[in-house]
């Protein structure tokens, strides 16, 4: 096969005499295609860079976007948390008041000093609230079982411990509780939350009423003239639960008064009034 050839010329714009080349086709045909090649090369790579710049424009404005929303929410976070604190140092400062109030109530002298100790354990952020919150809570439902503060208010006719026989004056015996003068009919008031576990007559107690506050401490109510609860009341401190009597061994109207703790008889005065020594 022939050998075929290509002549190119050259034309000057100006009075240069027009040059002319001869070379082997082949070799324009295979420029021609390197250059188409490189031209689609060169299209390609410019393409896929303004489509990756194009690309990454726009992620680098989702990604600011998406900082800026993280930063509302780290901010919303703050709030909640800020609220979530407050409600709970709320909660906290309800039951002390509320603490404080009921040892009022109950005859007791006001803490001057509520605060719980320094260091919690090493607790931060909402938890030690939710700490303290527990335990104020806790404290407040323990005292409002804790017969504490007077059933009825009058003179002392009779204490705890060994005493003469009021009877006879002769011996002694002992005596389990604190007795309290009154008139028939005086009212009387319960001491703490419990459940009225007797409401009867009783031998020597004649009418009645026992509370079983939990936690082994029970109050016993003696010489009642009438009831104004029955078994299986639930009951709050300072509930009418019955009246002034002299019914069973009573030498006169008053009220026997005893707290039991574990079903041994402890000495009432010590809960009548609490005060920091």
């Amino acid at each position: 096969m022939r050998e075929r050839f290509t002549t190119i010329f050259i034309v000057s714009n100006d009075d240069r005499d027009t040059k002319f080349y001869t070379v082997k086709t082949k070799h324009v045909e295979r420029f021609r295609r390197y250059s188409v090649i490189s031209l689609s090369a060169l299209s390609a790579i410019l393409v896929t860079s303004l489509i990756l710049f194009f690309m990454i424009s726009s992620a680098k404005n989702e990604i600011g976007s998406l900082n800026q929303k993280i930063y509302g929410l780290k901010n919303d976070l703050k709030l909640l948390d800020s609220l979530e604190i407050k409600k709970k140092v709320d909660n906290i400062e309800n039951n002390i008041n509320d603490i404080n109030k009921y040892l009022n109530e109950r005859g007791m002298f006001k803490s001057e000093n509520s605060g719980g100790p320094e260091d919690a354990g090493g607790m931060t952020d909402v938890s030690i609230y939710q700490y303290y919150q527990s335990k104020t809570e806790s404290i407040l439902k323990t005292i409002k079982n804790v017969p504490i503060g007077y059933p009825h208010v009058g003179e002392f006719k009779s204490y705890f411990g060994y005493r003469a026989n009021p009877f006879s004056g002769r011996g002694s015996e002992f005596h389990k509780g604190l007795d309290i003068k009154g008139n028939v009919g005086d009212p009387v008031k319960c001491t703490a939350g419990g459940t009225i576990e007797k409401a009867e007559y009783d031998g020597g107690y004649g009418k009645c009423i026992v509370i079983n506050h939990g936690n082994g401490l029970k109050s016993v109510f003696g010489h009642l003239s009438e009831f104004n609860v029955k078994q299986g009341d639930k009951v709050n401190a300072g509930d009418l639960i019955g009246f002034v009597g002299s019914t069973g061994r009573s030498t006169g109207p008053h009220l026997h008064y005893e707290i039991r703790y574990k079903e041994e008889s402890i000495n009432p005065q010590y809960f009548l009034n609490i005060k920091n020594q």
